[in-house]
This record gives structure tokens, C-alpha cells and sequence, in this order.
């Protein structure tokens, strides 16, 4: 793994998830939540908790989220590396980094996830967690391993298969653009929010279900799985159920993936031509 890709890959994730925390919290209230209304969720959060309650859950994302984007853009690159010589076309190579990429850092997304969405979801006065490590550790104690990744098999349809898409949208979007060597750091911007935004909105059914799973209480689970929350999801709210956070999912992935390609970008970019000075 290029250390040039894990550097820009940690700094770009810390700054994009930064950016679009409060829009996250409200995804997810909409998604866990009783309330489908946008409007509702961020009038009663606010109300409720004040500026704080769009905050919650956080710290233990920020501190991760460059070890799991150095991962993804890590794996991503080694992987490109590696099937270059493959008769494939360049989307082709490109989805199927992204989905190795895509998959690997589910190692760590997925615990903190699933921490992220156990302290967004629950209320200020009757908080269960006093803290991510907290509810980390809670959770491992109770539950064990098999705990701390639930919810995994959508995450895996969401991150998966997601990540593939992402980066074959980003790519294409770039291409429009000019070309990678052409595209300046506005186009960087927009080609990055523009991919995020339209490959999170093409995997929220699975956004949405793997919410519900996580949020779910432990000592009285509501699901068994994947297919008897989407059963039991749509008996209750139909099918627009799956839909749920769009319009809050958009208002963050837009600024949240431009920044973090941006950064990306910028620092791959410098960190790379001062290895080659470097090696010279």
C-alpha cells in the first residue's frame, strides 16, 4: 500500500466526514426513526438536544475515518496496480477496485457504523452510552464479535458494490471534465460530490436497512436478518420506506465526497512528486 495513498486517503476522509456529520445524524434519525418528514427531524432534534444533538456520535468516526479511507483508497490503488495488465476495460478495472476496496474496509467501517448509529439514535436522557469506547466495548461484552458486525450483509451490498460504482462514476465524471491530467480542482470537486451523491442514492434501500439493523435493540431484536427487516420494513411503511433520507442523504454526500476527493487529490498529488524528488 503506497503510504502517498494512505496519507491523503486519511486526511481527505477526516475532512469530508467533518463536513457532513449533522446531515448524517438526520439520514440516519429519518431511517431508525418514526418520522420520515426532514423538516420534522431536524426541527425536534434541535429542540430536544439543541446544536449538540446533530453532533452526536462523532468523535469515534473522525477518529477512524482516515484509517478506513487510507484502507479503501490503499486497496483501491494496489489493486489497479495489479490487474493493469488484465484484458479488462478501464471502468471494468476500475469497479472492480472499488468493490476490493469497498469490501476491505468493512473490517473497520462496520464497528463503526454501527457505534456511530447506537449514539445518534439514542436520546439525551435516556442514553445508554456515555461514549463511543463505551458503547464499543458494551457491545463486544454482551454480543462479542458477532455483535459489533451486525447489520454486515447490507453494509457489504451498500460499501461493496457501492464503492464500485462510486469510483466508476467519479472516473467518468472526470473524463467528461477533460481527463484526470486536465481536470482542475474545481471539476475534482464537483466530479467527486456529483459520484458520491448519485452512488449513495442508487444504494439507500440497502442504507436504510442496514440502519434499521444496527439501531436495533440487542436484548429485544426487532430482526433476524437482512430479508426479515425489508419484510417486516415494508409491512409497516410500504415501499417508500427504502427511500427514506434521500433528500438529507444528498445535502450530505455532495460536500462530504467533494472534500474528501479534493483533499485526496491534492495531497496524492504533492505527496507523489515530492517522492520522486525525494528519489532522484
Amino acid at each position: 500500500m503506497s503510504w502517498c495513498d494512505f496519507i491523503a486517503g486519511w486526511v481527505g476522509g477526516s475532512a469530508g466526514l467533518v463536513c457532513g456529520h449533522p446531515m448524517d445524524t438526520v439520514k440516519v434519525l429519518q431511517q431508525a426513526g418514526g418520522s420520515s418528514s426532514i423538516t420534522r427531524v431536524i426541527f425536534d432534534t434541535y429542540k430536544q438536544e439543541g446544536v449538540r444533538g446533530f453532533l452526536k456520535g462523532m468523535f469515534y468516526p473522525v477518529m477512524t475515518a482516515g484509517a478506513i479511507n487510507s484502507v479503501f483508497f490503499g486497496i483501491y490503488g494496489v489493486t489497479m496496480a495489479k490487474i493493469q495488465d488484465l484484458p479488462l476495460s478501464t471502468y471494468s478495472s476500475v469497479y472492480l477496485a472499488g468493490c476490493a476496496g469497498g469490501t476491505v474496509q468493512l473490517a473497520i467501517a462496520c464497528p463503526v457504523e454501527l457505534v456511530k448509529i447506537k449514539l445518534q439514535t439514542q436520546s439525551s436522557g435516556m442514553a445508554k452510552y456515555r461514549g463511543p469506547w463505551h458503547c464499543l466495548s458494551q457491545t463486544a461484552k454482551e454480543q462479542g464479535t458477532r455483535g459489533l458486525f451486525r447489520g454486515i450483509v447490507p453494509h457489504v451490498w451498500r460499501d461493496g458494490h457501492g464503492f464500485g460504482v462510486y469510483m466508476v462514476l467519479y472516473e467518468a465524471l472526470l473524463h467528461v471534465s477533460g481527463g484526470r491530467d486536465q481536470a482542475g480542482k474545481t471539476e475534482q470537486f464537483v466530479a467527486g460530490g456529483l459520484a458520491g451523491m448519485l452512488c449513495w442514492l442508487s444504494v439507500l434501500p440497502f442504507d436504510v436497512v442496514k440502519s434499521r439493523m444496527q439501531a436495533d435493540d440487542y436484548a429485544k431484536p426487532k430482526y433476524r436478518g437482512m430479508f426479515d427487516c425489508i419484510r417486516k420494513s415494508y409491512k409497516a411503511d410500504g415501499l417508500s420506506v427504502f427511500s427514506r433520507g434521500a433528500l438529507a442523504m444528498s445535502l450530505r454526500a455532495f460536500p462530504v465526497n467533494g472534500v474528501t476527493f479534493l483533499v485526496y487529490e491534492i495531497l496524492l498529488d504533492n505527496c507523489q512528486r515530492f517522492s520522486k524528488e525525494e528519489t532522484r
